[in-house]
């Protein structure tokens, strides 16, 4: 068969990603010296192009990590097959392939039997995820398909995805505490911002808090693994894994509990600085603590407060430390009297 020609032209005429997606047929297929220079050109000419052939490239990629598996391998074959141009011309086969390829790279991403040399995993069937959200000012429990129960802090976000031999949950935003259910055959995946907490059974909390991730494990075993390159660091019952950009630490955290206290709506300070303090208060209040004055800011508190409470929470401290609250609108202002 004769391959149609490919030109600048018919390429800015598709959408980005169905231009990525036959680029990336075309090159499993081999790209003859001119297809090479056009495809430097287009992944030249936009950002967003070398964005969406990544994508379609790690779709690929998991059809050639996946050749033993059924249904990946016919999907494979119907992307390669030749075309009659009276039956499907480019912009047709453009659209199979986008949606094949983005099909593979969106929703088998995560999975280790798409890795080479990783474990059988689920077939291409077991994709959706099924997304709970906690309220702004409330805990929610949520008990899972496998009995495992996930507790959302408020306001958090999680996604989870069950198939025949892995567990997996995305954590959106905010904080979750799992109480993980025993099945060595299916491992508990829980990811967060760069990094994947994999456990069997055990009880642990996933905190993202802006640009840092915590975990703190409570009982059991973890393993804390990079989504990319890098070393697995394993954690200990009271140890807390802290990675803030480039930085990671691992330490034990004094007098672990079993339950923390944010989980039963609580937030239980301990000679904390009051900029600490106010941030986690503000994490279940819907009207703001703010403190301009560094002063203010280092002072120490300690006690157990109802989350939430914003307005109750800023009282006590101002009695506390003699300072003056400043009520607007939008927030509670802690300043000197």
């Amino acid at each position: 068969m004769v391959r149609e020609a490919l030109t600048q032209e018919r390429l800015r005429a598709m959408p980005v990603d169905e231009a990525a997606a036959l680029l990336a047929v075309r090159r499993a297929e081999g790209l003859t010296a001119s297809e090479e220079g056009l495809l430097a050109d287009w992944l030249a000419a936009d950002p967003a192009h070398a964005r969406a052939f990544a994508l379609a490239g790690r779709g690929w990629d998991a059809f050639d990590a996946g050749a033993d598996d059924e249904i990946l391998a016919a999907m494979r074959a119907h992307a390669l097959v030749p075309r009659r141009r009276d039956w499907l011309g480019w912009p047709q086969l453009a659209g199979v392939a986008a949606a094949v390829l983005l099909l593979v790279a969106v929703g088998l991403w995560w999975m280790p039997s798409r890795v080479p040399g990783g474990p059988a995993g689920p077939t291409v069937q077991e994709i959706a995820w099924s997304r709970y959200a906690a309220p702004a000012e409330r805990v929610r429990d949520v008990t899972l398909a496998d009995g495992s129960v996930m507790t959302l802090d408020a306001g958090s976000v999680a996604e989870v995805r069950f198939a025949a031999d892995a567990r997996a949950i995305r954590l959106v935003r905010g904080r979750a505490l799992f109480e993980v259910a025993h099945d060595p055959a299916r491992p508990f995946g829980v990811m967060a911002a760069t990094r994947r907490v994999v456990a069997l059974g055990t009880r642990f909390v996933v905190d993202l808090d802006d640009d840092m991730l915590k975990v703190m494990l409570i009982r059991g075993k973890v393993a804390v693994e990079p989504m990319g390159e890098g070393e697995a660091v394993t954690l200990m019952p009271g140890q807390r894994f802290t990675e803030r950009g480039d930085a990671v630490s691992v330490a034990m955290v004094p007098a672990p509990v079993e339950t923390p206290a944010w989980s039963q709506g609580l937030v239980d300070l301990n000679d904390v600085p009051l900029s600490q303090a106010i941030a986690e208060i503000n994490r279940h209040a819907r009207i703001r603590i703010v403190i301009r004055d560094p002063r203010i800011a280092a002072l120490r508190v300690s006690g157990q407060f109802r989350a939430g409470e914003a307005e109750r929470f800023a009282n006590t401290v101002a009695e506390l430390h003699g300072l003056r609250v400043i009520r607007r609108a939008k927030e509670i202002e802690l300043a000197r009297k």
